[in-house]
């Protein structure tokens, strides 16, 4: 089948928008759910889970509809399955084959493909080369380098890379360069910002520019620190950089709270409120990431006393036209495990890192077929509907234009994810990609979630506007496995309780198959205020 163009998307956004309407009309006229478990099966198939088959576990049946449909009255819809591992028996499906805007869970399908690509081994690699004259930075899509979180992890400061490539240039006797300051970000394509991204979400961390060079997240993050009262507050700009402007009307001693915007369009960050502590503002993406980066290191080498005399140039093509650099020029080499950019994709749901998966499997895909050009999100489109079709996952609902699911455009099927969870958990991969997803109470988005099912649910978690999303791994009490994927669309308000109905169905997974007899079953769903 040939892959799905912008035409075959708009049909399945536009189809998915008749369903939604249909089943919110459905809803608003109500149906009744009797307690008898026959009538509990035609009610949720005027629901629309007429995709339940005779493999489907009654009970389960009987305890989840209650849960995953108590707030229907609101308009939201959810698209849900649960199937047995490593059987394959499918005990719940709801709207299973509709396609719904995934969010962040659109990250397990990408990290899925990078992990089979590119395998568990992989190591990605930016390079300080110097050709005589010349000081290079050469990416090749790596999003971690100075990423705090790793950094954290590994005991060191997000600048704590440059000064170990200045201890290296020092080693090497070059604390002069006489030339400029080269740099490449060209493994990536040129578009950064992906065209349906939200443009109010442009200035926020979360959609940070994509680039072959990454540093920081492309990110800056200021603190602010109080002086004397009344006066302009004190700050500190990481990394150091020069091609950054900062607005400074945040004010001493005033009690309100600090606050940081970013112009749009331009590296120009507003400090505003006040100032009575230290205080860590929210990190804000810079305009263009490959100049940052080398920006960071020029300033941070000057610190060192390594000076370059020429300006910093970007450059269309590698040190001597090729990848890796001649390794006679190579001065210092980062190297980022695989693992550390998966946990950074779904423990802590980084879109930058699932970003620059997608392009880099994409890069290799093209490779693969003979075509050697910068890695873009429409390879990476091409990459992941071959690897979903030649490991027989269903395709049909699928949209990706991006590798986060960031895109409200993006779509899934809750078919299509315990499909690849059933697969990946039988992948030789599966430990390394069942180690990436976020646990209860632990380091990651499940941190304060189900903290009492520690141990038991491994996830990935989806928010954007109006999207709750959670799909993973449930271990049982009675040591059996299940995948599942509970995602809701078309949320009017706060989130938060939709959360709550995920939790509560995960603990209903985490008793199966020892599930007590269920609670009589109300004739209409109780209105959303109760569970407020």
């Amino acid at each position: 089948m040939d892959e799905p163009d912008l035409g075959d998307a708009r049909l399945i956004l536009r189809r998915g928008h008749v369903w939604r309407r249909n089943v919110v009309e459905r809803r608003r006229r109500g149906m009744v759910r009797a307690v008898a478990l026959s009538s509990v099966i035609v009610a949720a198939a005027l629901a629309g889970c007429g995709e339940r088959t005779v493999g489907h576990d009654p009970r389960l049946v009987q305890q989840l509809d209650p849960v995953l449909h108590r707030l229907d009255d609101t308009g939201a819809i959810v698209a849900a399955s649960v199937v047995e591992l490593p059987e394959g028996r499918e005990l719940y499906a709801c709207n299973i084959d509709e396609p719904v805007m995934p969010a962040s869970n659109m990250k397990l399908v990408t990290s899925s493909v990078a992990l089979e690509m590119l395998g568990p081994d992989y190591i990605f690699r930016t390079h300080l080369a110097h050709d005589g004259e010349n000081l290079w930075l050469i990416g090749t899509g790596d999003p971690a380098v100075g990423d705090p979180a790793i950094a954290r992890q590994n005991g060191e400061s997000v600048e704590s890379v440059l000064d170990r490539w200045a201890d290296d240039l020092l080693a090497k006797g070059i604390a002069h360069v006489p030339g400029k300051l080269m740099y490449f970000d060209g493994a990536f394509e040129n578009l950064q910002i992906a065209p349906s991204w939200p443009h109010d979400d442009l200035v926020h961390w979360y959609a940070a520019p994509v680039s072959g060079l990454n540093f920081n997240d492309n990110c800056v993050d200021i603190t602010v620190s109080p002086a004397g009262m009344n006066q302009p507050a004190e700050y500190e700009v990481v990394p150091a950089v020069t091609d950054l402007v900062v607005v400074n009307e945040c004010v001493s001693g005033r009690e309100e709270a600090p606050s940081i915007s970013r112009m749009p369009y331009a590296n120009v960050f507003v400090l505003g409120g006040g100032c009575a502590k230290r205080k860590a503002l929210k990190s804000k993406p810079v305009i263009d990431p490959g100049a940052f980066f080398a920006d960071a290191l020029r300033t941070h080498l000057a610190t060192r006393g390594i000076t370059i005399d020429g300006p910093t140039e970007s450059s269309p093509r590698p040190l001597d036209g090729r990848m890796p650099p001649n390794p006679a020029r190579v001065i210092a080499i980062h190297e980022t495990p695989m693992s550390d950019v998966m946990w950074r994709t779904n423990k802590s749901s980084q879109n930058l890192f699932a970003e620059c998966l997608r392009k880099l499997v994409g890069q290799v895909y093209d490779a693969q077929h003979g075509l050697d050009r910068p890695g873009s999100w429409e390879s990476g489109r091409r990459a992941t509907h071959a690897f979903l079709r030649r490991h027989g996952i269903d395709d049909t609902g699928l949209v990706t234009v991006d590798g986060s699911g960031l895109s409200r455009e993006d779509r899934v099927t809750a078919r299509l994810i315990t499909d690849l969870l059933r697969f990946m958990a039988n992948h030789e991969n599966a430990e390394a990609f069942r180690a990436s997803l976020a646990e209860p109470g632990q380091t990651g988005t499940l941190r304060s979630r189900m903290k009492d099912l520690s141990g038991h649910v491994f996830a990935k978690t989806g928010y954007i506007r109006g999207v709750r999303a959670l799909s993973g791994y449930v271990h049982t009490r009675s040591d059996r496995w299940l995948c599942f994927s509970f995602i809701y669309n078309d949320i009017g308000g706060s989130v938060k309780p939709f959360e709550a109905l995920q939790d509560e169905a995960v603990h209903v997974l985490c008793d199966w198959p020892e599930l007590a007899e269920p609670a009589p079953v109300a004739t209409s769903a109780p209105s959303r205020g109760a569970h407020d």
